[in-house]
């Protein structure tokens, strides 16, 4: 049985697409007459491009924006729907339902299961994160390019892109006031003399913005962009499967709105989905050599916590502020607080539930995160087309979590916390630092709620051909005409919010397909 191809579509594909050619439509790749037929226009179309990209996320809205304003003639297809940024509140379920895969109801299978959440919508993740911003460490990006042979790489040589990236996107500082749980880092951080930085975002300050700014997502920002310079987008449409002989890749088969069969041929071919659905898509289409192998992540647990004073102030959104004390290894922060988050992270069994909600006010939820030593794979189920995601926490990663953990009770008590909910199920809350040591040793298993918002390294960037699926600039090893062009290749976890970094290597790798004529 093929792996993973989507229900309906049969295993002769190629029976699809056994139709006239529609009118209009030159037999060979190349720009499309004026006005260009869309997927949406028959049951079966054939679309022409030059370059097409799949994904609208900050790697595909990126390259599709600098390939069209060099002149190439770019398609962008995105499986998700084309909706504004304020189509629904932020982090509420509308918005879970609208813009998240499977309204963020993903899982890995392992020891301990983690929750993964993706965009599925135009622009991607950046619609939904907090637009927090970072150039990665200098020693990650150092290691990756001694350890996998990556050319041309360090963070003097990237420098200029992501000042680019700060200027095109308005990466800033917070200009409406912090939180009052970020408050509570700072004054828990600075009793214990640990380091703290505000964490700059994607967000724009301007007269039509309201008082709390707009964020600067890909639909506000490349996609527009991408499109005044001429280049399309197909929306609500899935790739399926890309046809290839080995060598090159020649055209792809998609669904739109899951019924419309298409066929999209094309000279050159960008694979942005992410590092779950750029792996499935390829080894859907036999294309398998270190792919979807070496699947990494940032683990992150939560600890909700009680305070005398209100600390919950939903107007403010994803709090700023982080504790850099223990970075790259282990950063602590604020999340969202709304009441449906507060109820997820108090867990099952805390008792008196009811009376922690009625005082939402004073309940902020706070995170660890961690590097992660974990590996994993993605692999695309037979018949049904789905990912079937695999992780294992390492031991290590465990025990980071729990040091974490009491890193974060320690500051959180300092600040005036009188509660901590033990993210352990079954464990009686926290009430003093003395009780931090029940957290040190944190069981594998479904008793522990793991989560991530970061995962890549499913096709690691590099000249390593043992383990590296795509070169130093991103093509597919073996492919004159693939490349990749998102979280997949980033070579292990970088210890930051990666957008910033994809989207710097995005602009350092289309620099090097437009000088090489792609």
């Amino acid at each position: 049985m093929e792996e993973g191809y989507p229900p309906g579509t049969g295993t002769n594909v190629t029976s699809w697409f056994q139709v006239p050619r529609p009118r209009g439509c030159a037999r060979a790749p190349g720009r499309l007459r004026s006005p260009p037929p869309t997927l949406q226009e028959s049951s079966v179309r054939t679309l022409d491009c030059e370059i097409l990209v799949v994904g609208s996320g900050p790697g595909g809205a990126t390259t599709a924006a600098l390939l069209a304003e060099a002149g190439h003639d770019v398609l962008v297809v995105e499986e998700g729907p084309d909706l504004r940024i304020d189509s629904a509140p932020n982090y509420s379920l509308d918005e879970m339902e609208q813009k998240y895969r499977n309204g963020g109801l993903n899982t890995t299978l392992g020891r301990t299961g983690i929750t993964y959440i993706e965009g599925r919508c135009v622009g991607g993740a950046s619609e939904i994160n907090a637009g927090l911003y970072h150039r990665p460490h200098a020693e990650t990006l150092d290691r990756w390019r001694r350890e996998f042979h990556i050319e041309d790489f360090d963070l003097d040589r990237l420098r200029p892109h992501f000042e680019d990236i700060e200027a095109e996107l308005s990466v800033g500082p917070r200009a409406d006031g912090l939180a009052p749980s970020s408050q509570k880092i700072i004054e828990g951080a600075d009793k214990l003399g640990w380091r703290h930085e505000q964490i700059p975002r994607f967000w724009r300050y301007g007269p039509e913005d309201g008082p709390r700014g707009r964020r600067r997502s890909m639909s506000e920002t490349m996609v527009p962009r991408a499109r005044a310079a001429g280049a399309r987008l197909e929306a609500d449409t899935r790739v399926v499967r890309i046809l290839h002989d080995g060598r090159r890749a020649t055209e792809a088969h998609a669904l739109t709105r899951g019924t419309i069969r298409g066929r999209i041929r094309f000279r050159h071919l960008v694979v942005a989905g992410g590092a779950v659905q750029t792996p499935l898509l390829l080894r859907r289409s036999g294309i398998k050599r270190n792919v979807g192998d070496s699947l990494r992540l940032h683990p992150m647990i939560r600890i909700a916590a009680r305070f005398d004073a209100r600390v919950n102030d939903p107007a403010f959104g994803v709090p700023v502020q982080q504790v850099s004390q223990f970075k790259p290894r282990i950063t602590l922060g604020c999340s969202h607080s709304s009441l449906p988050h507060i109820a997820m992270w108090l867990g099952r069994e805390v008792p008196d539930r009811r009376r922690i909600m009625e005082q939402w006010e004073q309940v902020a939820v706070f995170y660890v995160a961690v590097q992660g030593e974990g590996h994993g794979t993605v692999r695309a189920l037979p018949v049904l087309g789905e990912p079937l995601v695999r992780y294992e926490l390492t031991d290590a990663d465990m025990a980071a979590m729990g040091e974490g953990l009491s890193h974060l009770g320690r500051l959180l008590f300092e600040a005036g916390a009188r509660e901590l909910y033990s993210p352990v199920e079954g464990q009686p809350p926290l009430r003093s630092v003395a009780d931090l040591d029940r957290l040190l040793q944190l069981p594998h298993g479904t008793a522990v709620a793991v989560s991530t918002i970061h995962l890549f390294s499913s096709l690691p960037m590099g000249e390593d051909r043992r383990r590296c699926a795509v070169d130093s600039y991103g093509r597919l090893h073996g492919f004159d005409n693939v490349s990749v062009h998102d979280a997949s290749i980033l070579p292990t976890s970088p210890g930051v919010n990666p957008q910033g970094t994809i989207m710097a290597i995005t602009r350092r790798n289309t620099a090097a397909l437009l000088a090489r004529g792609l």
